[in-house]
């Protein structure tokens, strides 16, 4: 892949160039080691690589989406927003979920009109004793991508964005991204269709099922979860508001149908019912795993459950 080095305070004055045309938010840690995506000024600001608590997915499917408005007059769809918006420093996990959310909503008009809005810089970064990203044949989307001394470039509009700024760049050559953004340490078994298939029975799913207390907190900062209902809004003027908000399957009424029924009644169902969503995908994106090895749900549980170590119990490797 094509990259080209860069002198020190281009950064900087990438950012500053973006920020006459585009919203710019990057992630922050703040005082409380929380990182947010949050508005920027300079480079110096941002915690580059760092992952957001609530990620990506919230500027391209917002929790609460108002998808159209019935009036006197009849429906009309909200207007798009005027702002475009840059994501700047985003770590390549962030990068990876943002492409599988890219097959989900390959047909919504409204996450489309979202995407092709935002422009992804993507950034380097460290990864720690939680993470388990798996390794990648293809590299993340992204229009630009930096590392150190390094860019590449990962679209048209990253091109442009490098004109539109007219900085000399140099020391052209091919070189790959660098290790930790492929290079993951997630291993899978192989037969994990054929493990998810017989374990139904297991005690494994009982116990972390009674730890669980289905607070939903794992979904809520998982980039990739994407359970949603919707629900119709009667507004004072008359108006009537249709909307898309964020459901989670760890909640007894989001497989609650007619009469009382429910698809998942146990907290020990649901929980297996993710687990197999998350690492053997769901409808058309069967057998595509959409979990990135971020580690938020781990570290988000508050009853300490991690999808990694109940991985390894379901394979024969210890508990979890």
């Amino acid at each position: 892949m094509r990259s080209w080095a860069f002198q020190a305070g281009f950064e900087d004055r990438l950012l500053q160039s973006l920020r006459r045309d585009y919203r710019v938010l990057a992630p922050v840690r703040g005082a409380d080691g929380v990182g947010r995506l949050q508005p920027v000024r300079r480079w110096e600001e941002l915690s580059a690589g760092a992952l957001p608590l609530i990620p990506l997915k919230k500027i391209v499917f917002p929790p609460h989406d108002v998808l159209w408005t019935l009036t006197g007059s009849g429906y009309r769809e909200p207007a798009p927003s005027a702002v475009p918006v840059v994501l700047v420093g985003i770590a390549p996990c962030d990068l990876y979920a943002l492409a599988y959310l890219d097959l989900v909503f390959a047909d919504d008009p409204h996450y489309q009109r979202r995407r092709q809005g935002l422009l992804l810089i993507g950034s380097s970064c460290r990864p720690t004793a939680e993470c388990f990203c798996p390794p990648r044949r293809e590299p993340p989307p992204f229009d630009l991508f930096l590392a150190a001394d390094r860019l590449w470039i990962g679209s048209a509009r990253g091109e442009d964005m490098l004109t539109a700024l007219q900085v000399e760049l140099s020391s052209p050559g091919d070189l790959p991204l660098p290790a930790e953004v492929t290079h993951g340490q997630q291993r899978v078994p192989e037969n994990l269709e054929k493990l998810f298939a017989e374990s139904s029975g297991l005690p494994l799913w009982r116990e972390v099922g009674e730890r669980c207390v289905s607070c939903g907190a794992c979904s809520a900062v998982c980039p990739t979860c994407y359970c949603y209902e919707m629900s119709d809004e009667a507004l004072p003027d008359g108006r009537v508001n249709r909307r898309r908000e964020w459901d989670n399957c760890f909640f007894r009424n989001h497989a609650l149908v007619a009469g009382g029924q429910n698809f998942r009644p146990s907290r020990t169902e649901r929980l297996r019912f993710r687990f197999e969503h998350k690492m053997l995908g769901f409808g058309a994106l069967r057998g595509i795993s959409s979990c990135v090895g971020c580690g938020r749900c781990a570290r988000a549980c508050p009853v300490d459950i991690d999808i990694s170590a109940v991985l390894t119990s379901l394979s024969g490797g210890g508990k979890p």
